[in-house]
């Protein structure tokens, strides 16, 4: 911040007119943001993709937007001689400087966010942890510069100076952004693609800051960093719809999978077998399970093609269809019991008969008896709806799920079209011999 002498400067005239029309752009970028971010949220293919750094980036819109508006008015009131100037222009200081430590926190919490825990680096998320606590200790260090002037000041001329506190803050706001750029160089090579054309665009923007600070006038950094936000916007832009294009190829990927998975010989060779055993030995059941048979079949080739949610109920009427038929086979060696306590929400299409066929085929059909028993319960949360699936069967050991790869066609289909469609989670608690308890959370 220059020293605001009541006096007309070109150069203080230049900055006015590039943070005004700055502020413009920035108007237009925070506008387009949020539109696109409502837009998103109505979009049936990503209405449930977070686009990364969305929220940040609005946010370093609006307060950058802010510091331009407040420099500009603090710098007119000083080139136009305005009455009252220092009245004006102390609480103007105030915020312009509040403003300042904002940027610094979201900083601080993007590269602690998106790096440092993303990629368990303890010892710079520690670091980065402290150095906000100290900005905010700083923050009441400015609060108490009203009374003790220890930052900056107007002295008897009414000109604006710096107190001891203010080479303080401004090491510090240096310090805060060096460690920052530390901990993304650190782990430069991890991080996402859209994070690193952001800390390219940054670098080359505070370089040419720095040399035209050195060159010309100080006043001509924030043209830079204009420069760097409408840069920004454009890789953000550009990342939006890379995300779109890749979440559409993944439902397509998943709807194609969920296809082959629902194409089961195996089963539908035995269910005919079972249903052709009761025509003669019990003809009504052979006659129900036909009918079960008929709307198994109708409602799994309907569900594949479905680019929506379902009921709850909706989908548990399928599956006691499919355990109806599985239990012409197990007859009384399967025992299925629900105990639903909570059904008034949706779910994906064929996100919970086939976990309970998993129960079944991997868990109790393979244990030494070949009989077992299947649960299904219901529960609500504060934050989500809770579907349970449990069964006595044999078990299996977790660790394996860490290496799943694309051809495991049913869990891992499972949880892709959960973590799209709703952002639900699929887990498994599971001990060899004793069984398996499988979790789908649904958030409200």
């Amino acid at each position: 911040m220059g020293e605001y002498t009541g006096t007309f400067d070109i150069d203080d005239l230049i900055s006015v007119v590039v943070n005004v029309w700055g502020n413009v752009f920035l108007l237009v970028m925070i506008f387009s943001l949020y539109a696109g971010k409502i837009k998103d949220r109505n979009n049936k293919s990503i209405r449930n993709i977070s686009i990364p750094y969305t929220n940040e980036i609005l946010c370093f819109y609006s307060l950058l937007f802010f510091y331009n508006l407040i420099y500009v008015i603090i710098t007119l009131l000083g080139m136009l001689k305005v009455r009252y100037e220092r009245e004006l222009s102390h609480p103007l200081v105030f915020l312009y400087y509040v403003d300042g430590a904002l940027l610094t926190i979201l900083f601080l919490y993007v590269v602690k966010k998106y790096v440092t825990k993303r990629f368990e680096d303890k010892y710079f998320t520690n670091v980065l942890y402290a150095m906000v606590i100290v900005q905010q200790i700083l923050l009441l260090l400015l609060f108490s510069n009203i009374f003790t002037k220890v930052i900056y000041y107007y002295d008897d001329d009414l000109v604006y100076r710096h107190g001891w506190g203010y080479f303080l803050w401004q090491g510090y706001s240096i310090l805060a952004y060096l460690m920052g750029a530390l901990a993304i160089f650190k782990n430069f090579k991890k991080v996402d693609n859209l994070l690193k054309r952001i800390t390219n665009v940054v670098i080359i923007s505070v370089v040419a800051g720095l040399v035209a600070g050195l060159l010309l006038s100080n006043n001509y950094n924030n043209l830079f960093i204009n420069i760097a936000a409408l840069l920004i916007y454009v890789q953000y832009e550009n990342h939006r719809t890379e995300c779109a294009i890749k979440n559409v190829v993944d439902m397509e990927d998943a709807q194609k999978k969920l296809m082959m998975d629902q194409i089961k010989p195996h089963f539908l060779y035995n269910s005919l077998n079972s249903i052709i055993y009761y025509i003669d030995k019990n003809p009504e059941v052979a006659k129900d399970s036909l009918v079960s048979f008929s709307k198994y079949l109708r409602t799994n080739l309907n569900m594949v093609s479905l680019d929506e949610m379902i009921p709850f109920s909706q989908e548990m009427e399928h599956t006691k269809v499919y355990l109806s038929l599985e239990k012409l086979r197990f007859e009384d060696k399967l025992t299925v019991d629900f105990d639903i306590k909570d059904e008034d929400y949706k779910v994906p299409a064929l996100s919970i008969q086939p976990m309970v066929e998993n129960a079944v085929k991997h868990g109790i059909r393979k244990s030494a008896s070949g009989r077992g028993s299947v649960k299904i319960s219901t529960r609500e949360k504060d934050d989500y709806h809770v579907i349970m699936i449990e069964d006595d069967g044999v078990g299996f050991n977790t660790e394996a799920l860490a290496t799943m790869d694309d051809t495991h066609i049913g869990v891992k289909n499972v949880m892709k079209r959960l973590e799209m469609e709703c952002k639900g989670t699929l887990e498994f608690e599971s001990s060899e011999g004793k069984g398996t308890i499988c979790t789908i959370r649904i958030p409200k």
